[in-house]
């Protein structure tokens, strides 16, 4: 039936009732109490209102969408209307007049006249002023369908595709204009940006002459993940986890001004608990949220708008781990970037141009940027000038030069490594007995007090997907090392110590006081004799970039 049909029949205002609240309460024209409609008392007070809105020629003629909005925009303005009634009126009942001004917003709302609005507040006014608020509602239905709908397999939330048929030309199905019908449903949890994690269906149309599978956010055939135009109101970040798109935005928002990720979904997680949602600890997937969930929730965000901007279609693979889909959309995307910077980078202002007069009367203009060394260097392989990604952070080497980890990492040794005769593990250095003193120097350095500084700067720096993953995984994040060291071996005693330079500034002072020793001898003293000991220098611990440098107008944009 249209939703715009018109009020002819009882049953229309039942829908009414029925539509706007489902306990809605009343007073009765008897009794100035308030009490639930009973099913006789309901069907004589229905009547009634049926009765006097069709007796009235321009409100028999006021449609059901019309109406219900009427009703929902009056209670609304409760408080307003009774502020100005006298103090002897009470607050349970409907007042019999309105202020002019609440009726006049009607009228022109609803096109109708003030005669109009008068006749349908006498008629309405007792439901108005009962209607539940939408707090009170919606607490109410996810309640009804937390006990009566979830045993049934219902929920609040269901998240359908936005298309109900085959959109690929080719398929019989969009040349017969048939409707899918073969659906999957999977349960899945919800993030609200309002009311915390709810838990909800996601149902997949699939036709099997074209053997693609339509989702809620995009379209799968042939391995191919294909995202519908534009972004939705709902993101899907992992099989069983959405993201409302209004809290992804605030999540993007929270990163700009330097809140990390871990930091957001702490606060949603403390926010969650002050939430008056009650948590389903039934449904099949917990409502706990994860670092890689407002991760996933930047990235697809990000690459969606991206896409929305160009007027392209995102398309990533749809097997293989979910951290790996994006990973070379996003390297395209940063490279179109690059290439063709962003809308901001071709802009004027007063904060980063200055326009005068020279004294030849000729109009210039200057601009002036800030360039700077930021230490925001990354891990990357230890082989220099190697340009390749790690495959993942807590490596030494690239895909293409993993083969180097069975070789001693000391430089100029190209030996095997050895195992530990105790632990059976495998070293990073081979059987030569300094080389396997130079690798417990750095694993004794690795457990004293600068390293867990530079763990924590490991924290900071690296991927934190990465870093949360080692932790869950207990997976053994190597270190990262210093650019500026290197290994001592004394040959006379046998000795051997790890000497790290000093550290500098952006300026290039050092940070050390003029007499602080600035190598780092692990209770070792240095040699005294005339003999300079031997320098050696390995890789036992990852590499990392320097810095990047930044530049950026004086107005905040990031020229490059």
């Amino acid at each position: 039936m249209h939703p715009a049909f018109y009020i002819t029949h009882p049953v229309v205002i039942v829908s009414v009732l029925a539509a706007i609240g489902g306990r809605t309460k009343m007073s009765s024209p008897a009794s100035p109490t308030s009490i639930s409609i009973s099913s006789s008392l309901c069907t004589t007070y229905i009547s009634s209102l049926f009765a006097a809105i069709r007796h009235h020629d321009e409100l028999a003629d006021m449609s059901l969408l019309n109406l219900t909005h009427f009703i929902r925009r009056a209670h609304l303005l409760k408080d307003n209307i009774l502020q100005p009634q006298p103090h002897t009126e009470p607050v349970t009942i409907a007042p019999e007049v309105i202020p002019p001004s609440i009726t006049t917003f009607l009228s022109q709302s609803f096109n109708i006249s003030v005669d109009a609005v008068d006749h349908l507040w006498e008629i309405m006014k007792d439901l108005v002023w009962t209607l539940p608020d939408a707090a009170e509602e919606q607490a109410d239905e996810e309640a009804s369908f937390k006990i009566h709908g979830h045993p049934l397999g219902l929920t609040v939330c269901v998240l359908y595709p936005p298309v109900k048929m085959c959109i690929n030309p080719e398929c019989t199905a969009w040349q017969l204009g048939s409707l899918l019908k073969k659906e999957e449903q999977q349960c899945v949890v919800v993030f609200t940006h309002a009311s915390g994690a709810h838990p909800a269906w996601s149902i997949h149309l699939k036709f099997q002459a074209c053997n693609t599978n339509y989702h809620h956010n995009y379209s799968v055939k042939n391995k191919t993940r294909t995202y519908y135009g534009g972004i939705p109101l709902h993101i899907q970040v992992t099989e069983h986890q959405f993201v409302e798109l209004e809290l992804a935005m605030q999540w993007i928002d929270l990163m700009q001004i330097a809140v990390s990720v871990t930091n957001c979904t702490c606060l949603y997680e403390i926010a969650q608990t002050h939430s008056s949602t009650e948590r389903d600890e039934s449904w099949q997937f917990l409502s706990s949220l994860t670092t890689w969930e407002v991760w996933d929730a930047f990235v697809i965000v990000s690459l969606l708008d991206h896409q929305q901007t160009r007027r392209g279609q995102l398309q990533v693979p749809h097997d293989g781990d979910q951290k790996d889909c994006y990973t070379a959309v996003m390297h395209a995307c940063t490279e179109w970037i690059m290439t063709h910077g962003q809308e901001e980078l071709p802009h004027a202002c007063y904060g980063c141009m200055r326009a005068y007069t020279s004294p030849d009367g000729t109009l210039q203009s200057t601009e002036v940027i800030v360039t700077d060394g930021v230490t925001v260097g990354w891990p990357c392989c230890a082989i220099p000038w190697c340009k390749n990604p790690l495959t993942t952070n807590h490596h030494r080497y690239c895909l293409e030069h993993q083969n180097l980890k069975s070789v001693c990492a000391v430089e100029g040794c190209g030996q095997a490594v050895t195992s530990d005769p105790k632990t059976g593990k495998l070293l990073k250095a081979c059987n030569d007995p300094v080389h396997v003193k130079m690798e417990a120097v750095n694993m004794e350095s690795s457990r004293s007090g600068k390293s867990r500084t530079q763990h924590n700067k490991i924290a900071r720096l690296d991927n934190a997907m990465e870093y949360m993953h080692d932790l869950i995984n207990k997976v053994e994040s190597i270190p990262l090392q210093d650019t500026d060291e290197w290994y001592e071996h004394e040959i006379a005693t046998g000795a051997v110590r790890l000497v790290q330079a000093s550290v500098t500034t952006s300026t290039g002072v050092s940070d050390l006081a003029p007499n602080e020793p600035s190598n780092h001898d692990n209770g070792v003293p240095a040699c005294s004799g005339k003999d300079a000991p031997v320098k050696l220098k390995a890789v036992f611990r990852r590499q990392r970039m320097n810095n990047e440098q930044l530049i950026v107008w004086p107005c905040g944009i990031i020229s490059g």
